[in-house]
């Protein structure tokens, strides 16, 4: 027999659905969230549905899980403390930003503008170009790279950001500084522009590389703590995770492009809505999905969520997919 386990954590509350796929039969389960360690909620939850339900972990072939880390790491500021590598005249990159201001005209002088994910003392470049179609106009000098990597030793690098001018044309000198890296700045996880966003647009591109920076310990440590504690305790199935455009990932494919997951959790609650919808007979519905913190809104039509370019969390844009979820500060117990 073989159950399926779908898991979603929110601020106040861990909720937790097993399903018999055979019969159809559901359980659910409520426990506290635990925002030191969500894992130990997430736990606790599992364990008491399959208390319930009368069956052993080992009876579960796959999990579910949508997730606030990445989220929660953006809105309480308490991600990694990321170094940026930018190619020689880039250095001021997350500091010129777009000229948006929110609020109008006297946004301009009453907004205070928040400090980038990656400090400017944490920030190098390097001595390197490469044109926009990809043809290298001044080569990678290696030296330079492992002297600009070693100033950063001394700063508490926890994650390593590399996005260098035009890299979405050729990652070559991208790969060979995490090469570097891997030497200079041994077990400080590293993140390529060239791997999390080979687009155009290096503002876009750098920010959403040092947000993927920002979290990646703490979703890391999360998922190694959970994927671990599921396998003590039986679980041989797979650990999927929930993406902010509603579809799944991989444990492993979680750990290494975290920034696809910081709307994780609002995703999931528009996608089940839409497949309750669909079983309804209806295609076009608002969405409402209120819990103990927030409470997050969607429009769907013709049984398809809109599905945007950027993730907002807070005062931070990234360019990743997701559903377009509107949230307002307004849950059961807020």
């Amino acid at each position: 027999m073989t159950y399926r386990l779908g898991v979603d954590v929110g601020g106040t509350f861990t909720d937790v659905l097993l399903v018999d796929e055979l019969s159809g039969t559901t359980w659910r389960a409520k426990t506290a969230s635990t925002p030191s360690d969500q894992a130990v909620g997430v736990l606790n939850g599992i364990g008491k549905v399959c208390a319930e339900a009368g069956i052993a972990l080992a009876d579960v072939g796959q999990v579910l899980h949508g997730t606030t880390v990445a989220t929660n790491a953006i809105l309480e500021g308490k991600g990694a403390t990321v170094g940026l590598v930018t190619t020689r005249g880039f250095r001021q990159v997350l500091q010129i930003a777009r000229s948006y201001v929110p609020g109008g005209l006297a946004g301009w002088i009453i907004w205070p503008k928040p400090e980038p994910l990656a400090a400017l003392e944490n920030t190098v470049e390097v001595d390197e170009r490469v044109a926009s179609d990809g043809s290298v106009v001044r080569p990678l000098d290696e030296d330079d790279v492992r002297a600009r990597l070693a100033s950063l030793r001394g700063n508490g690098i926890e994650a390593l950001a590399v996005s260098l001018i035009n890299s979405f044309a050729d990652p070559t000198h991208e790969r060979r500084i995490a090469e570097i890296a891997a030497e200079v700045l041994p077990g400080v996880p590293v993140s390529l522009s060239s791997d999390v966003l080979p687009e155009l647009r290096e503002y876009e591109r750098t920010v959403t590389t040092v947000a993927n920076g920002y979290v990646q310990p703490q979703v890391k440590r999360y998922v190694e703590t959970l994927s671990g504690k599921l396998r003590e305790g039986g679980v041989a199935g797979e650990l999927a995770i929930l993406r902010s455009d509603g579809g799944l990932s991989s444990a492993e494919a979680a750990e290494s492009s975290p920034v696809t997951m910081l709307l994780s959790g609002p995703a999931g609650g528009v996608t089940g809505a839409v497949w309750v919808a669909e079983q309804c007979g209806y295609s076009d519905l608002i969405t409402f999905d209120m819990g103990g913190t927030s409470t997050d809104v969607a429009l769907v039509q013709g049984l398809a969520p809109r599905i945007g370019r950027e993730t907002k969390v807070g005062d931070l844009t990234v360019r990743a997919s997701s559903v377009d979820v509107r949230t307002v500060g307004a849950g059961g117990g807020s």
